[in-house]
């Protein structure tokens, strides 16, 4: 096979994995159906299951153990009422202020979820969401389809704190990436440990500009060479804050 043909092989899988990405998903809970059940819970993410209890508002079923009326969210999650598109980032907030009290004002409407510890963005379409405070609610459903903003859509803007989020995804095999939010140019390590505080790989140790960062690790030491399966520690210092959170590698 020649090269022209590997290139073009490698184009195709390309734009087809990006197409399956691009694929909107549809979930849908049912009125008095069981929350707790994963089949009517949203699981976007690792720590991020999307789910209602009676008719109370949507939570985060995986940090939460109900609706939470101070968060007015699901924990770890943002909202925008606009396409992603269209959204700035001052746009982002709860999921209760985005929909101004009414849930069923959003139905059919573009708006925009924010994953903060991933990074990630979709796009969502409430189809459903029943109302009132009579027994046997809990039900809605939405489609959302993940997108990517423009690069320099939120490139002016820098984070306020530092913060280490959880790599992703995890458990993971053989990548993860690791990310960070830096407010201010820092000398920054990232190092990965096993859980007898060995050194296991250097990622990062170098000045970096503020912004939004992240690093994807193998699963190799600084040698090269694949490590075993089991738990790890990943830790940023910069400048005087030091972070640590583990993560598990299957094999």
């Amino acid at each position: 096979m020649n090269i022209k043909n590997i290139f073009l092989i490698t184009l195709i899988l390309f734009f087809a994995k990006n197409l399956l990405l691009a694929q909107p998903i549809v979930f849908i809970k049912q009125n008095s159906a069981d929350w707790t059940l994963p089949e009517n819970q949203d699981r976007i993410a690792d720590s991020v299951w999307i789910t209602r209890k009676h008719t109370q508002s949507i939570f985060n079923i995986a940090q939460e153990s109900g609706y939470s009326g101070s968060n007015g969210s699901p924990i770890n999650t943002l909202w925008a009422d606009t396409a992603t598109s269209n959204a700035e980032v001052g746009d982002f907030t709860s999921f209760v202020t985005m929909h101004g009290g009414n849930p069923q004002s959003i139905i059919n409407d573009t708006v925009s979820l924010y994953l903060p510890d991933y990074g990630l963005y979709y796009d969502v379409i409430f189809l459903s969401y029943s109302g009132g405070n009579s027994g046997g609610g809990g039900g809605f459903s939405y489609s959302r389809e993940q997108v990517f903003p423009l690069k320099n859509q939120y490139e002016n803007i820098n984070p306020d704190q530092v913060i280490l989020h959880k790599n992703y995804p995890n458990p993971f095999n053989p990548l993860t990436t690791l990310r960070y939010d830096l407010p201010e140019n820092s000398y920054v390590n990232v190092t990965i440990y096993d859980m007898l505080g060995r050194k296991i790989r250097t990622l990062v140790n170098t000045t970096q500009d503020a912004g939004f960062k992240s690093v994807i690790w193998d699963a190799t030491n600084d040698y090269g060479k694949p490590v075993s399966a089991g738990i790890y520690l990943y830790q940023i210092q910069a400048g005087e804050y030091i972070s640590t959170k583990k993560m598990v590698l299957l094999k």
